[in-house]
Order: structure tokens, then sequence, then C-alpha cells
């Protein structure tokens, strides 16, 4: 075996301990004990390991005559400073024109003509790919499973199965977190691919197409780096799904809220900036980007996103009002929040000073003789006879419908309007506070004060019921008359309420509301 004379024994531990990292190259996964090459794995048979078909197993490793230590003592002792290993494994590629077939010191590794490559991996043909991979045709050769078996279901390694449009076969996709982690050189990216944009929730180095941001397409691949094709443009959009202030778009594009997602969209000054070879209509459009700086994109259309719809600014919603249910992110496991309350044990709630982390939701105003717009419940607010347009939903335990934002919850109340003009009860997204009417709870303590808490027969669970003799009840909640006014929790159906409680008619409140059986 020919090496390069100056790296051999560090480039070996290198390899032994699997130090696999965006430093070393791209990144690959090979199965226990075997060592990753470049992109092949292999197991070091005679170096303290031993092959068993398709398994490496462990044994006693020798010892090296140089040092006195096992081989595996000094990889142990090179895991130490694996950052100096990779610099000077890549430092020492650059110089292979002193080589030798002798390398005093070290076993020197066995040729392995069938060394398996792993998904993701070049190739030349089916040989080059480990049992069962094909050789599929993306430049320089991929190795893959093909077809697999349903997109976005699990792959060997760490990749997924992906199709990027009907004319082409499911295809086992390396998974990545960064270009890093992909042949770059090769002409490949890591792309952001979305369920309504590749079928699939899922970052995965896949084949560079030449189209640039803002410029049209039909397929992921048709687009540059790691952008994928927007289809729901006419004539396609190439952008990349995923900034964020901390991953930033690249200079001729800005990080804009499209469709809930922070997307990096071309930047212009004028309609004509935008213009694609299919003719297809752009305008350049004022947005808000991630940290709440005016900039100018190309879209297709000047409106921005109905009410429901996820927003991070007004210049986001169709309305020209985002209703805001958080602003930071709770200071362990980073769920996003509003006040310290909302992450409890979890806080406090971080809330940076730029406004780039702030949720919410398109809404509008409404009273009773103006309707929301189509899919909105006009939600009161106090006893003003005005309201906001909150987005429909469909029954307990809906957070989809409510953009999954913090503070918002999927309730039966009473609106002022609907978009029919017809003041039924339903479901819609609606704050529901800690400690307010219909928040849950197990004793008064939990409830705002002046507030009590209604128990079920076990006290395991309830909701709190606020006075409603001067202050209208809020949304969600109906005032009973019960010699004394108090807001009680709405319902329709069972599972609306707390454990043990049920669903009945109270004709004090005029409503159904959840009661002890």
């Amino acid at each position: 075996m020919r090496v390069v004379k100056t790296s051999f024994a560090v480039s070996q531990l290198c390899l032994l301990l699997g130090l696999v990292t965006a430093a070393c190259g791209t990144k690959y996964t090979c199965p226990e004990n075997f060592v990753l090459s470049g992109s092949s794995c292999y197991c070091p048979e005679g170096q303290g390991f031993h092959q068993d078909g398709a398994t490496c197993i462990a044994d006693t490793p020798p010892a090296d005559t140089t040092t006195g230590d096992t081989l595996q003592d000094t990889v142990a002792d090179a895991a130490t400073d694996d950052a100096v290993c990779c610099d000077t494994a890549i430092a020492d590629q650059s110089d292979a024109t002193s080589t030798t077939d002798d390398t005093p010191g070290m076993p020197e590794l066995p040729v392995d003509t069938a060394a398996p490559k792993v998904v993701g991996a070049p190739c030349a043909n089916d040989i080059d790919c480990v049992g069962g991979l094909q050789c599929f045709s993306w430049p320089k050769g991929y190795c893959t499973l093909t077809p697999c078996a349903d997109t976005g279901t699990p792959c060997p390694g760490a990749s997924q199965c992906w199709a990027g449009d009907a004319s082409m076969p499911k295809v086992c996709s390396q998974s990545c977190d960064s270009v890093l982690d992909c042949r770059k050189a090769d002409g490949y990216g890591c792309k952001r691919l979305s369920t309504p944009f590749g079928g699939i929730d899922a970052n995965l180095c896949l084949p560079s197409g030449t189209a640039a941001v803002g410029m049209g397409c039909t397929k992921p691949l048709d687009c540059s780096g790691d952008n994928t094709c927007l289809t729901d443009m006419a004539g396609g959009y190439c952008a990349r799904i995923g900034c964020s202030p901390t991953d930033p778009c690249d200079a001729d594009s800005s990080c804009v809220m499209r469709n809930g997602s922070f997307t990096c969209l071309k930047t212009c000054t004028v309609d004509g900036d935008c213009a694609i070879a299919t003719k297809q209509s752009r305008k350049c459009v004022t947005k808000s980007d991630v940290k709440k700086k005016t900039v100018q994109v190309c879209l297709d259309s000047v409106k921005a996103a109905p009410v429901g719809s996820p927003c991070a600014t007004s210049l986001d919603c169709d309305s020209k009002v985002c209703s805001i249910y958080a602003k930071g992110t709770c200071s362990v496991g980073g769920a996003p929040c509003l006040t310290d309350g909302e992450c409890g044990a979890s806080g406090p709630c971080t809330i940076p000073g730029d406004g780039s982390l702030d949720k919410g939701v398109c809404s509008a105003t409404c009273d009773t003789n103006t309707n929301c717009p189509t899919g909105g419940f006009c939600v009161g607010q106090g006893n003003s006879g005005t309201g906001t347009c909150a987005p429909t939903c469909k029954g307990p335990g809906d957070t989809e419908s409510c953009g999954g934002v913090p503070g918002l919850v999927c309730l039966f109340g009473q609106p002022l309007v609907t978009p029919t003009g017809v003041t039924l009860p339903g479901y819609a997204c609606a704050p529901r506070a800690a400690g307010a009417a219909g928040s849950d709870c197990t004793s008064n303590t939990d409830c705002a004060k002046g507030t009590n808490c209604i128990v079920n027969s076990q006290a395991s669970g309830g909701y709190c019921a606020t006075p409603c003799d001067t202050t209208p009840c809020p949304f969600g909640n109906a005032c009973a008359d019960l010699g004394i006014k108090m807001c009680e929790r709405m319902c329709n159906l069972d599972e609306d309420c707390p454990p043990l409680l049920v669903c009945k008619q109270d004709n004090q409140a005029g409503a159904k509301v959840c009661s002890v059986p």
C-alpha cells in the first residue's frame, strides 16, 4: 500500500477514530467498528478487529512494536487532539509526491478491493457501493438504494427516501446539516426541502442545478446550491427555505416570511429586476425581513397572507394586522414564548431586542357589523362590541390550524359574528392565559384573584371561573347567573372539558358548558 510518508500515522489514527467532521470533509456513516477511508468503509483486520461476514468484530489488539502500546491505546491518546489529526490530514493531501511502501512504527492497512461505499458517496459502478446499494447516475455517481420504499421513510445510514418528481425514481438521499456535509466540489448542495416543495421535510445532499435564487424551476434539482423550487408560483421560483438571524441569506437575497416559513427570496429595486425567461409576472414587493428591516424582494403578487397564516410583522398579512403571541424562546428547550409564565420551569423567556423571534397570526379587526374573511371568527374584546378575527380550527387538540403559535388554543366559543353573518358558536384559535377564565386548574390558587376553580369529583382537574357581573366573558366562556354571575367554560364535546367533567346544556348560561356529571 502506498501512502503519503509524512502523514501515514496521523491519517490512520484519524480513520480509526472515525473523525468524520466538516473539517475533515464530507460526512458519511459506517457500520459499527468499520473504518471510514474517504467515502469507503472497511474492517481493519489484523489491527484489533476481524471481519465475520458483514460484521466487524473487535479482538485483542496487537502490540505496537515501536511504542510498546497497543494500537487502541495509541488511538485513545490521539483522541485528545482530533483537530490536529484532521488539519494535518488535510494539509498532507496537497503533497502526494513523496510515497513509500514502508512506514516504520505503524502496521500497514490492507488494501480492500471491495471497500463498500455508503449512501451519497461517489462511484463508477455498483461494485463501488456497499452490498445492496446501486451507483445512481448523478454527478460523479451517487451510491444509493433505488427504488426505496416511500418518500420520507428511513434508508441505510443517515439518509431518507425521496423523489424529486414523478419522472424520477425514489432514491435514498444523504441527510445533511449544511453544504459541508455534501460533495460540494462534485456539484452537490444541502437542499432544505419542505412538504409542499419536495414532498418531504428534510435537508438532503442533492445535485445542484444552474438556476439562481429567484429564477424559474420545476423541481429542486433545477436550482443552484442549497436552493429548492417553490412550485406554487407560476413558473417556479428557486429559493432557500429555513433562513434565520444566525443563518442569513446570500448577498442577492433576503430572509422574509412566506407561507409561514422564513425563506431567502431575491432582492430587487424595480419589477424589471424580477423578470424570468418564461415571462411569468413577478413584482418587486416591500416586506420585512427576519430582523424587521424593510426590504424589497421578488414575488408573484403584492398580496401577502390571509387571516390565520403565521406572521412576524404586519407586512406579512393581507390585512396588515399581525397579532403577536410569542417574542422569544424559553431558556431551557427553546420553545417559543411571550412571557416567563409560558415557560414555567423552563424559563425565563429570553426575548431579543431586534424582534427577530416574533411569532403571530394574521388577523383583522371586526365588529357585529363587519364580517371576518372566510375562515375567521370574530373573537370579542371586552364589552366594546369589537373584536379580532381569529382563524377557525377543527376541535380539541387541533394545533395545526392555529399555526403552532404558543398561547393560541383551539377553543369552542361564541363569536361576535362569523363569515356567514350567523352568530353560531364554533371553534376558533384564541388565547387562554394561565389563571384566566376557562384555563385549567386543580385549586383556586391556580386561578386569578377573585376566581374560583370548578373541579371534578376527585379534585384532579377543573377550570377557572371568573366573575362576569360587570365584565363580559372572554371567548370560549359563557356567563351563567347562579346567584353570582360566573364565566363557565363553553364546550361542544366532552373532550373540550377537563378530565371527569362533562359537556352539557346549562340554561343559566344559555350554552353547553363543562360541568360536574
